[in-house]
């Protein structure tokens, strides 16, 4: 049996005790391996610096995704470290820093236990938005489970419009959140 996630006395009888049992985790989260594997999968690693990284203006990227900073490549300091590229390993490393935001505002604004999954479904989602998708946490803590997959498959347009790679990589974050699938195929 899973640990108790709290006990209470009833509002109705004032000697009864009620305790409440989950096999969701409660704090602290930490993002799986899988997790990451399923970020890998959609960021996909560049061993030298880009910036066609899907903005209008396009900024420096390396890695997994790793912003070197905004704006194209223009031989600024902070490319200095990336100017040889860099193997999957450090990308990997680069990767665990980069989702650190994303676990610690999950950790600090989720109120309600998650399974491993759907924490790590959030962590994809709000590593891809930033802060866009800040409102699917607030929605996360009515504890309508059910109902979050749809919530984060509504964040796949851009000024408006559908974007296709955006309504797929929503849908499998959805997926993941909803049924434990990790599966980060285009």
């Amino acid at each position: 049996m899973p640990d108790a996630l709290c006990t209470a006395t009833t509002n109705t009888n004032p000697n009864s005790n009620v305790t409440a049992y989950t096999r969701r985790l409660c704090k602290p989260w930490k993002v799986s391996g899988d997790g990451l594997k399923f970020l890998e999968g959609w960021e996909s690693y560049s061993e030298t610096m880009y910036d066609k990284d899907g903005s209008k203006s396009g900024n420096a990227t390396i890695g997994y995704g790793h912003l070197v900073h905004l704006g194209k490549i223009s031989g600024a300091v902070s490319e200095k470290p990336f100017r040889n590229g860099i193997t999957e390993a450090q990308a990997e490393v680069l990767l665990r820093q980069d989702v650190a935001w994303a676990e610690n505002t999950i950790n600090g604004r989720i109120k309600v236990p998650l399974y491993q999954f759907e924490y790590d479904a959030l962590v994809c989602f709000m590593y891809n938005l930033q802060h866009h998708g800040d409102d699917v946490l607030d929605f996360v803590n009515t504890g309508e489970y059910n109902k979050v997959g749809n919530k984060m498959r509504q964040y796949a347009t851009s000024k408006g419009h559908p974007v296709k790679g955006l309504l797929k990589r929503r849908h499998r974050e959805a997926e993941m959140f909803e049924a434990g699938v990790y599966d980060s195929s285009h």
